[in-house]
């Protein structure tokens, strides 16, 4: 597989691949991210982000959403939600700190990017993109219950990595300063750092999940990309087959009454859930490997594929059309029992049957950015000419 996504970010994408990072790591000058001031000014200058696309955070607290909105004023109706770009503005002059929310899903090149990098790590990346005015700073001391890699695309900024107060946290779990002992926070504050670096632009930083991090912009402002690397853990998938239990009747069973007062009502109940746990999942067990099911639930997690509709569209594609494969929209691919090929694509599934089916497999297992035609495929001219539209339209394909 290629590692194009991941190789324009860090220096050594096979490796990382075959061993994430268990502890943090900084790379110098592995980024070649263009994403600078002029993108935020563009973004933010556009007038139709919404607050959920945007967070502002001063003196370590986010900001009411309502403080840089359209809420509450006398504007046209349905833009309450929109952010207002003065006041925006003012709160950078103040030393705020700007969040661009779901850059993969405002800014083009970083969905594509994101969408690649999904592609070549199996998990659904995202990104966020953090502007710091000089000598500011947005969180302190904190953990995130996914692992990072940050992109530094302009100006500076001073991190300090420590080793993790609780190992391993879940999406559940978040950061709670209140919880941290009067040690651990001694050792946060006046301890030798694990890693203690100053990013500029080009740099990059691999957070693992869990680590404590306090970044905080030098005398120059700070603009950084960061990439979210989910966590899938046991735990998400025994959640994931308990929900499928509503399906079964015995797991329906109304329970006796007076459970609250009686020691030996909970023992019969619990020995009761037990053993039909213990017969549902010794059962599953002896089930192919592969569910679909599961994965459909975790792919809707990712981004979804990007179908260029004025490109690819107008005017209709013929047999003599020059295409090219985009296997990163295909969020996961499974065969069916009778043969058919399903390809998800975040937000939907097609399905491909008898020899097309061949063929979209064939695409996609290649991964290839090499051109090709309609007239290519070993198709008769109506199928080749239906599939090259229908790989179109689902943009798993675009024009070349």
């Amino acid at each position: 597989m290629r590692t194009e996504a991941l190789s324009s970010l860090i220096p050594d994408a096979a490796d990382f691949l075959d061993h994430p990072p268990t502890e943090a790591v900084a790379w110098r000058g592995s980024s070649t991210l263009d994403f600078g001031l002029a993108a935020v000014g563009e973004l933010i200058d556009h007038g139709s982000l919404q607050r959920q696309m945007v967070s502002m955070v001063k003196d370590g607290q986010r900001v009411a959403p309502a403080a840089y909105t359209w809420a509450g004023q006398p504007i046209q109706p349905g833009f309450a939600e929109v952010v207002r770009t003065t006041k925006v503005s003012a709160y950078i002059g103040a030393g705020a700190t700007t969040v661009l929310e779901s850059l993969h899903r405002t800014w083009k090149p970083i969905g594509d990017l994101c969408r690649r990098l999904s592609h070549e790590t199996g998990l659904p990346i995202s990104a966020n993109a953090y502007l710091t005015p000089s000598g500011s700073q947005g969180f302190a001391h904190h953990y995130d219950t996914h692992s990072v890699l940050i992109v530094q695309t302009a100006g500076s900024k001073t991190w300090q990595l420590h080793a993790p107060v609780y190992n391993d946290p879940l999406e559940n779990q978040p950061w709670d300063g209140s919880k941290v002992t009067e040690a651990e926070w001694d050792r946060l504050k006046t301890g030798t750092p694990f890693l203690e670096v100053m990013l500029e632009p080009g740099d990059s930083l691999w957070i693992p999940r869990g680590w404590i991090h306090n970044g905080f912009a030098t005398d120059d402002h700070s603009l950084h990309v960061s990439f979210s690397f989910p966590t899938l853990t046991p735990y998400w998938l025994a959640g994931e087959l308990i929900r499928a239990l509503g399906s079964e009747r015995a797991f329906r069973a109304e329970l006796p009454w007076g459970f609250g007062r009686s020691a030996d009502l909970r023992a019969e109940a619990l020995a009761t859930t037990t053993k039909l746990l213990a017969e549902h999942f010794s059962a599953l067990s002896e089930q192919p490997a592969e569910n679909s099911e599961l994965a459909d639930t975790y792919r809707r997690f990712s981004l979804e594929s990007s179908r260029h509709p004025m490109d690819n569209f107008l005017p209709a594609p013929t047999l003599d059309t020059q295409v090219r494969t985009v296997a990163e929209s295909a969020a996961g691919v499974d065969w069916t029992a009778d043969g058919r090929l399903r390809v998800h694509l975040g937000d939907s599934i097609v399905e491909f049957e008898n020899a097309p089916a061949r063929v979209v497999a064939e695409l996609l297992t290649a991964d290839s950015s090499t051109p090709w035609t309609g007239q290519a495929l070993e198709l008769d001219e109506t199928e080749a000419l239906e599939l090259v539209s229908l790989l179109l339209r689902t943009g798993l394909a675009v024009r070349a």
